[in-house]
């Protein structure tokens, strides 16, 4: 009866101990809970980071091509969204751009930094009268803006064609502004010549050449 006790505690022992390695060994391969879920979330984390890390070496491309992967989560879809409008920015693809600073912009109406760049995107793409129109917008909020007041001051002026009589008064109203707030700036200079050239311009223009001289033209007497 001994022997029949110790052989079955010995057998009692080497099952459990075999029972239990055999259980500890099933319960690694078992997916746990939520695992993949918290893989897939990990995933797409990468794919933002992946994003970030080749955005700050200015590699706007493969950095686009990564925040676009990084999209595809809910969770990070507007940030990844943002930063891939800015990937196209500095890659100059203006169509692609524009489009998502005017979602952004509908996010988010008073943004400020969103609606200069929308500016931005207008002028770069020859657009200058949305350009103007926003930089308008921006300047009725920040008038004394010396960045904004540069920047409509080049779109102003940057359309030789359509330099109008308008322009002009509102180029010289920015101007002085510019020039009262920031007497310092390195651009009055630049400013002062491009304009008095299309003033020029428009002087020498055949209709308001001839309406210059119908002006000048001396009045014939009146009848007595």
């Amino acid at each position: 009866m001994k022997l029949k006790k110790s052989f079955w505690a010995k057998f009692t022992s080497i099952a459990a101990t075999i029972i239990f390695a055999s259980c500890t060994t099933t319960n690694l391969s078992v997916p746990v809970p939520g695992q993949e879920g918290i893989k897939t979330r990990n995933i797409y984390a990468e794919y933002y980071n992946l994003g970030e890390s080749y955005y700050k070496l200015e590699d706007y491309k493969k950095a686009a091509e990564y925040y676009e992967l990084a999209m595809r989560k809910k969770e990070q879809y507007w940030a990844a969204y943002y930063k891939l409008a800015k990937c196209y920015v500095y890659s100059s693809d203006w169509a692609n751009a524009l489009p998502m600073y005017k979602t952004i912009l509908e996010r988010d109406p008073e943004n400020s930094s969103i609606k200069a760049s929308l500016a931005y995107i207008y002028s770069m793409q020859g657009d200058f009268k949305n350009s103007v129109i926003v930089y308008e917008e921006l300047l009725t909020v920040q008038p004394d803006n010396q960045q904004y007041l540069e920047n409509y001051l080049a779109v102003l002026i940057a359309d030789n064609k359509k330099f109008e009589t308008k322009n002009a008064q509102k180029f010289t109203e920015a101007y002085e502004t510019l020039k009262t707030e920031y007497p310092d700036n390195k651009n009055l200079k630049t400013f002062e010549d491009k304009y008095k050239e299309l003033m020029k311009i428009q002087e020498e223009k055949p209709e308001n050449k001839e309406a210059s001289e119908a002006l000048e033209a001396p009045k014939p007497d009146s009848a007595p």
